[in-house]
């Protein structure tokens, strides 16, 4: 056979008849189900600044432990990368993935307000995916690379430092209108991208670079139209390239023996549905190559063990006793017949609005085998979402609040870490990662016996009870441009706490609102606190899937005459992901504190009672806590919306007591406060700039650097930090990977113990 696998029609012909007449001869393969028993960390939520989405997160983990997690926020807001260190043999090795460093933005190549490019949306945002070389001496760093789907291209980013800067290299792609790419490296510095376009045509094509993805060659064309490109993965041994990709009834696998000029495809499978995202390909270490996809009832695994000439009949990885509905596989492929697989599954056998959802995991160690074993477990530590999901990409109307995919890759020591998108406790999707901590390795060497080294991370912290049950991010409201407001503003958020007291019809919930400012309450804005009451799951510290609780809205608003009125009511979630509001009546109580920057509603608990079940009293867990602001209108028809909001992510729980007793201001709690514990050192700086501070009780804690202006230049901190010392650093660069201005600068601490700063003078 030619090596150029795509140079005559006849090979591909043969090819497609070989795959199609083992398909006729012989049946599924049949699997063993077993429990699966391997310990997973704690789920922990990535929060970034100015996001009111994270979601299709990638990860990757590259040979040295550096684990890289991209979330998108949508095109044209961006994309977020944070980066954990799952090295064992590091003094910061975080097993848990508890301490994320948030490295920013690094597809912001067209920043929105060309007078500040540190500030606004970017062009990309639209898709990501991350990859990392396989450098040969052992102190090299492995190269990053990353791709964005833009407006217009496909950027790609390039870092040589572990994330903390990129060279960035935008419209790599032949087409100006490109979706749905992926990318892969294989050693030093070889990076393919696959992609289609140009849409609505899906003609497919893979570009190489030799620069790691600073400069693309011309594209091989992989297929004309009429698939979906499902994912890229390299055989590192022999350097050959394999693409995935999928129409509604068949999956097939493409391969490359000459650097991705010339393809050759096989149809894997057409015997089952492929339009569930997305059809999955994977390159064990021994060369075979597995592919992944649903037909939405059931998660399948093919393998082909010649190089994707054939391939064995399918297998159900999916024990359907208990989950009918299973959507979204990733895969990952280690020594020779190791694979693990993720996905989201539901118990429910119709994927509509009365589905819930978990992440399931399941692993085997001869997949590749006539009869292979499958040993599936829940590795989300509560259901993740409370809906349909929706599998038609930008297409349809159903709940798109987790997006299109979610990944798995595995850390040196042959370790599962899987960051998937969840929001059982926000208005909409943010990104959660969590690591297998025990149990089999996906690597037959690790640690000489096949296993991963157990670990005990410590516990996350627990929710303060004495803090506001929500926190946010200074200086993160936005305008319709997604620019942040620069200056102290009433529709910043900063906090929301929750009380109750006893009222002349019985007790009352109280709720308040911190904003940065309110020197001036603007006419034609809304303040919203929402909340769910008995979400199933929720518990005090452990808030439930609010979607499934009864949900009830607290509403201050100034309407375009300013006259102030103060309402509650309830909410639902719609199919398409969207809340919708019903006003119920007035608060028995509203006020706007000018002076403390507050606004706060009281509502009788025995008006919320008739719209609960049970009644809400003693002991009821309040659940899906989080808030909004907006200007009039704003989530009215697309020419009625008005520019100004803030979202906040979902905090806490909040547990309804006897309120019997008047209770303690939340400014007046404790003596004991977060707080600075000295000026930044060395000051002025030129190479870095550390300071230290006290965190009094666990909860968010947000470290930032800002200017002058009130812009936000670099977040250092953002998430729960235990009580205690803590030290951070500040290099000199932004949250967009650019060197900041010589100048005065200030680290500025945000809890609900106020906002502290102190200066620091850069010098380079």
């Amino acid at each position: 056979m030619s090596s150029r696998l795509d140079s005559v029609a006849p090979v591909r012909l043969t090819l497609l008849l070989v795959a199609l007449a083992a398909g006729a001869a012989h049946a599924d393969r049949t699997a063993t189900y077993v429990p699966g028993s391997i310990r997973f960390s704690q789920n922990v939520t990535l929060r970034a600044p100015v996001a009111t989405r994270d979601g299709e997160p990638s990860i990757r983990v590259d040979v040295r432990g550096n684990c890289y997690v991209g979330g998108i926020r949508g095109v044209p807001a961006g994309v977020d990368l944070w980066r954990f260190d799952l090295n064992p043999s590091s003094p910061t090795f975080d097993p848990g993935m508890q301490n994320a460093t948030y490295l920013g933005q690094p597809d912001a190549f067209l920043p929105q307000d060309p007078e500040n490019p540190e500030a606004g949306g970017a062009d990309g945002g639209g898709d990501i995916d991350l990859s990392a070389s396989f450098p040969i001496h052992p102190d090299s760093i492995p190269v990053l690379t990353i791709t964005s789907l833009a407006l217009a291209n496909i950027s790609s980013a390039v870092s040589h430092d572990r994330g903390e800067n990129f060279d960035l290299s935008p419209a790599t792609a032949i087409a100006p209108a490109d979706d749905r790419m992926w990318n892969e490296s294989t050693g030093e510095s070889r990076v393919y991208l696959f992609y289609r376009a140009p849409i609505p045509a899906t003609g497919l094509f893979v570009q190489r670079s030799d620069d790691h993805g600073v400069t693309y060659l011309s594209p091989g064309l992989v297929s004309p139209s009429g698939t979906t490109p499902g994912y890229i993965d390299v055989d590192h041994a022999s350097g050959r390239v394999y693409v995935s990709h999928a129409s509604s009834t068949q999956g097939r696998v493409s391969r490359s023996s000459d650097a991705g000029m010339t393809w050759a495809t096989v149809t894997v499978d057409a015997t089952t549905g492929h339009g569930a995202l997305f059809d999955v390909v994977k390159v064990g270490d021994d060369g075979t190559v597995y592919l992944v996809w649903s037909n939405q009832q059931n998660i399948w695994l093919s393998h082909s063990s010649d190089g994707g000439v054939t391939w064995a009949q399918k297998a159900r990885v999916s024990d359907n006793t208990v989950y009918k509905t299973n959507v979204m596989p990733w895969l990952e492929a280690g020594s020779g017949g190791r694979v693990c697989v993720v996905w989201y599954a539901s118990p429910s056998t119709v994927n509509n609005g009365s589905a819930d959802w978990d992440v399931l995991f399941a692993r085997s160690d001869d997949a590749n085998t006539n009869a292979p074993t499958f040993a599936q477990q829940v590795i989300s530590d509560h259901r993740i979402h409370g809906s349909n999901v929706s599998l038609q990409g930008l297409g349809g109307g159903n709940n798109r609040n987790l997006l299109d995919y979610f990944q798995v890759a595995l850390d040196p020591q042959g370790a599962a870490v899987v960051a998937f998108t969840d929001d059982h406790n926000d208005f909409d999707g943010h990104v959660y990662v969590t690591r297998q901590l025990d149990g089999p390795s996906q690597y037959a060497a690790a640690n000489g016996d096949g296993t991963v080294a157990s670990t005990w991370p410590p516990r996350l912290p627990f929710q303060d009870f004495s803090l506001p049950e929500v926190t946010d991010f200074l200086h993160d409201a936005t305008t319709a441009l997604l620019q942040p407001i620069p200056e102290d503003n009433p529709f910043d958020i900063l906090w929301i706490d929750y009380d109750c007291e006893a009222g002349p019809d019985g007790p009352m919930l109280v709720a308040t609102m911190k904003v940065s400012s309110l020197t001036q309450i603007p006419a034609g804005v809304e303040w919203r606190i929402n909340f769910s009451a008995d979400a199933p799951g929720g518990r005090p510290g452990r808030p439930g899937l609010s979607d499934r609780g009864q949900q009830f809205f607290l509403d201050a608003g100034s309407d375009p005459n300013s006259l102030q009125a103060f309402a509650w009511g309830t909410a639902t979630r719609s199919d398409s992901g969207h809340v919708n509001y019903r006003a119920r009546g007035d608060c028995d109580f509203g006020e706007f504190n000018q002076a403390q920057g507050t606004i706060t509603m009281k509502v009788s608990l025995s008006k919320l009672d008739a719209f609960a079940d049970p009644d809400l009293g003693p002991g009821t867990v309040l659940s899906g806590l989080r808030g909004q602001t907006l200007e009039w209108g704003f989530e009215g028809p697309p020419g009625n919306r008005h520019p100004f909001r803030d979202h906040t992510l979902g905090g806490g729980t909040y547990t309804i007591p006897g309120c019997g007793v008047v209770d303690v201001p939340m400014e007046e709690r404790t003596a004991e406060r977060t707080r600075f514990l000295g000026p930044p050192a060395p000051n002025p700086a030129a190479v870095d700039a550390a300071v230290q501070f006290q965190v009094a009780r666990a909860g968010f804690v947000e470290l930032a650097v800002f200017d002058p202006s009130g812009r936000r230049v670099r977040t250092l901190q953002a998430g729960p930090l235990p009580p205690g010392r803590h030290t951070r650093r500040w290099d000199g660069r932004t949250d967009r990977f650019s060197d900041a201005k010589p100048g005065l600068y200030f680290f500025v601490l945000n809890t609900p113990d106020g906002v502290q700063s102190e200066r620091v003078t850069w010098l380079r």
